[in-house]
């Protein structure tokens, strides 16, 4: 079964989320999708990245590959988190929506069936540090937590947006302007 927590983060909040959790265990990040099996460890979370991470815990997984894919053509190589015990990390993307600065809502998941029992408790020391150090999400329909830096994003008028850029319709004009008047401004 899996779990989630929902995340809007800019990279600042990326980067210090990292550093907390290295310091508890080895992990690296590496993007889950890619041209080969081998992994390369990221020297630093892209700013801008519609690529999907992988959290690699190397007490957990010593080594890691991906698995070729062929079901879609044209075949690629996919860190298997359905059957290794790493977490998906999902980044928010930075944007605009009507003219208006916005942040997308990202994640981090794992897949807990059939995994060590230390895996779900790293994922659960990871969530509460998040809900120790993050606001809970002031858009209350999104759910999930505000990073530090996306909260002032946030604060000085930029909109918190679901997983996706909305299509601009008269629902989701309604919808984003009641985070912020401004928001209907534009039509």
């Amino acid at each position: 079964m899996g779990r989630q927590i929902q995340l809007s983060m800019l990279p600042a909040d990326v980067d210090a989320l990292l550093t907390e959790i290295r310091k508890h265990a080895p992990v690296e990040a590496v993007i889950r999708d890619e041209d080969s099996a081998d992994v390369t460890a990221l020297a630093s979370v892209p700013d801008k990245s519609d690529s999907i991470l992988i959290l690699w815990n190397k007490s957990l997984t010593p080594t890691l590959k991906r698995k070729l894919i062929t079901a879609r053509t044209p075949s690629y190589y996919s860190v298997d988190y359905f059957t290794l015990p790493v977490l998906e990390l999902s980044l928010s993307l930075l944007t605009e929506w009507q003219g208006r600065p916005a942040l997308t809502t990202g994640r981090i998941y794992g897949v807990f069936d059939s995994k060590p029992v230390e895996f779900e408790k790293w994922y659960e020391k990871i969530v509460r540090y998040i809900r120790k150090h993050w606001r809970k999400n002031p858009v209350s329909w999104l759910g999930g937590y505000v990073g530090p830096a996306a909260g002032e994003f946030f604060d000085s008028g930029g909109l918190l947006l679901p997983v996706y850029v909305p299509p601009v319709t008269s629902d989701w004009i309604r919808i984003l302007g009641e985070q912020r008047p401004t928001a209907t401004s534009k039509s």
